[in-house]
């Protein structure tokens, strides 16, 4: 074990009363079906049991290749991973950066390890180290996805393979260091020659064939590696791709794994230049908005419909950012969550430019494990998951009707999970069905229960919440 697992496992138990963890949580049990879609209740993913499975956790950009300066301490994977458990989540995006140095938000000389292809030489690519052979891949690359990904399914955690990365390309924004410039399909950085670039750009040419008969071949690599493990999902790439391409790699990462006679969930995710709208009509199983979309999915999520299983990402709502009431509003209004955690911060010295002070952004202090707003929203999405696993979500929809707040997930004359983002008391409709109904009070943070005694249904009740501040109440006939 190393000594920053040891660090962070002993100040975890020292701390978890306090932090509102719960440590006598049962071990996940591993993953032993792949997820597909849910015919009861599309806006969830199922494991073929027909048991529903609510998706939340933490992603961070470096758990499968290192980043950092020369001699930076590698990632350390067993301690992100034993977080992620102690906060009771089930799920991460799975990063990938193509390029072997330098990044958009820094002008330092950042490295990225290990890589898809070998650096066999002969010459010298612009970064320095020899140039990369395209028809050889890296077996150290291939070989710690599996084992990461392995392990994550044998501690019930699924992981959304990136497939591609647009960062690992030139942003005309950036102020940082250009990445193309250690890309592996930069023509000075390949002994095949092969220049992958849009002419101009330092990005890809998408349309060209030659660019996507590479992509695929990358693939094809990937789905062998991958295809034997039901914990996976794909995700088509991080904020890039077009409309036509987007589509392209969904088709192809299904034809792949049909060649493998197996089906895994492809998602297209948001802040891209295809809108949410567009995505809703591809052939992929899950989506994830971002704010370009609707700034409403950072303060007022809306009711999702289920044509695809939405999963929002803080990535793609703030980037760096947020909140305990952002996550229970989502859950009622039928979303699966994730949080962009700088569990391990992204590294290098920032251009100030076009990072720090750019409107709506995050000041540099949060780039911290822990800085004060992170672990709130990390408890906050465990404890709803808490809470949803013991609901009917076969059943549950979003019913803003039925509280005065907006915000509820039920099987009306059943059950209700109620949000009230200010605390203070709702009114909730209970008139579905005659009976008596058990209210649970439900910290949002600390996960704290208080039973909140019998109410009577038949009609519309008021109930107050009995500590101050944000609640949620979990209704249930008796």
């Amino acid at each position: 074990m190393t000594a920053s697992r040891r660090e962070f496992l002993t100040t975890a138990a020292a701390t978890l009363s306090a932090a509102g963890v719960r440590a006598d949580q049962p071990a996940p049990a591993p993953i032993r079906s792949p997820l597909r879609l849910n015919p009861a209740n599309p806006r969830y993913f199922t494991d073929g049991t027909g048991q529903p499975i609510f998706l939340c956790g933490s992603h961070t950009w470096a758990n499968l290749q290192d980043i950092g300066l020369p001699g930076a301490a590698p990632f350390d994977w067993p301690a992100y991973r034993d977080m992620m458990l102690a906060h009771n989540h089930n799920f991460m995006r799975f990063w990938h950066w193509m390029q072997a140095a330098w990044a958009s938000w820094t002008e330092e000389k950042i490295l990225f390890r290990p890589l898809p292809y070998a650096r066999t030489g002969p010459g010298v690519a612009l970064d320095g180290p020899p140039k990369f052979d395209l028809s050889k891949f890296d077996p150290e690359y291939f070989a710690r996805m599996h084992e990461r990904l392995t392990d994550a399914r044998d501690h019930g955690i699924y992981a959304a393979v990136q497939l591609f990365q647009s960062f690992s390309e030139r942003k005309s924004w950036a102020k940082g260091k250009d990445p193309w410039l250690a890309h592996p399909y930069n023509g000075a950085n390949n002994i095949q020659g092969f220049d992958g670039e849009k002419k101009g750009t330092g990005t890809l040419d998408l349309m060209r064939a030659g660019v996507r008969d590479m992509q695929a071949r990358y693939m094809r690599k990937v789905v062998d590696t991958v295809w034997n493990l039901d914990n996976i999902l794909y995700e088509v790439i991080n904020e890039g791709g077009n409309k036509d391409w987007d589509w392209w790699v969904v088709d192809t990462a299904h034809s792949l794994e049909r060649e493998r006679g197996v089906h895994h969930p492809v998602g297209l995710t948001g802040y891209s230049p295809e809108p949410l709208t567009s995505m809703l009509e591809r052939p992929c199983e899950w989506v994830s908005a971002g704010s370009n979309d609707s700034q409403a999915f950072k303060t007022d999520p809306p009711a999702w419909d289920g044509r695809k299983v939405s999963v929002l990402d803080t990535d793609h709502l703030w980037g760096h950012g947020g909140t305990v009431n952002w996550a229970w509003k989502s859950v009622t209004r039928g979303h699966n969550l994730l949080l962009m955690d700088p569990w391990d911060p992204i590294p290098g010295r920032v251009a100030q430019e076009n990072w720090g002070p750019r409107p709506g952004y995050p000041g540099r202090d949060v780039n911290l494990r822990d800085h004060w707003i992170w672990e709130p929203v990390r408890k906050a999405m465990g404890h709803a998951r808490r809470v949803l696993n013991r609901m009917d979500l076969n059943a549950s929809r979003p019913h803003s009707e039925l509280a005065s707040t907006g915000y509820c997930l039920a099987v009306p004359g059943r059950e209700y999970l109620v949000y009230l983002p200010e605390g203070d008391e709702v009114e909730v409709d209970l008139t579905a069905a005659p009976g008596t109904y058990s209210i649970e009070w439900v910290h949002p943070v600390t996960g704290a229960a208080t039973d909140g005694g019998p109410v009577m249904s038949g009609r519309k009740q008021f109930i107050l919440v009995p500590f101050p501040g944000p609640a949620a109440a979990y209704l249930k006939r008796t």
